[in-house]
């Protein structure tokens, strides 16, 4: 007799987290500046309330 098993999690094909849709996921950039030109970033960055990446984002909006 054969019994169906009864999988939860990443025990089989296709368990685990769902997929997000394409705009929910995030992409990754690298910049290079003089460490006093980052410091300075960083430091709009802070005073404006913001992290670095969403100050340069809304930045570029413009």
């Amino acid at each position: 007799m054969s019994e169906e098993k009864k999988y939860s999690g990443y025990g089989y094909h296709g368990g685990g987290r769902p997929k997000k849709d394409a705009e929910a996921r995030r992409c990754n950039i690298s910049i290079s500046g003089t460490p006093s030109e980052i410091a300075e970033l960083k430091k709009l960055a802070q005073e404006s309330g913001k992290t670095v990446s969403r100050f340069i984002l809304d930045s570029f909006k413009k």
